[in-house]
């Protein structure tokens, strides 16, 4: 069952692995990343070092992780598509699909990272009036009660007024 149990937190995880990394192979590095991560904070691994390695271009972060049930170590790269300001929310999001808790919602900080620009900000439901329409949306985990504000056509009708 473990099979069934990985492949479900991948499906969970897909959207944001796709809304931060483009290509496959940045995806895998992105997933095994959080992955660490979330064991370092639930205590079964233990991060031991952060090293810097390469020059200019080429320069990476290396990680060491110690395994906290057989003491093996293993390193990993730190993924160049997650942007280090972007860190902590990602982390916390990963953990929130990861473990598919019922009723959450994305953080704050990273839906606005994503969706603000592209959504919020030509949302027909903007504004603190509507704070629960933006709850379904960090819940959903992405725009789903988008509305593009548009102009309403006055039909003559209208605009001559009453009778």
């Amino acid at each position: 069952m473990v099979y069934r149990a990985t492949h479900d937190v991948v499906q969970r995880v897909r959207p944001l692995l796709e809304r931060l990394a483009t290509r496959t192979i940045d995806k895998a590095r992105l997933l095994q990343y959080l992955s660490a991560m979330a064991g370092v904070d639930w205590g079964v691994l233990h991060l031991t070092a952060r090293t810097m390695t390469g020059e200019g271009e080429a320069r990476v972060e290396v990680l060491t992780l110690e395994d906290s049930a057989n003491g093996e170590t293993y390193q990993l790269h730190y993924p160049q598509c997650l942007p280090r300001d972007l860190d902590a929310a990602v982390r916390e999001e990963y953990k929130r699909l990861a473990l598919d808790r019922h009723l959450t919602v994305m953080n704050r900080p990273l839906f606005e990272h994503f969706y603000a620009a592209s959504h919020c900000a030509r949302c027909r439901w903007a504004g603190p009036t509507h704070e629960q329409i933006h709850v379904e949306c960090r819940f959903a985990g992405y725009p789903i009660n988008f509305e593009a504000i548009t102009e309403e056509v006055i039909t003559e009708e209208e605009s001559s007024g009453p009778h």
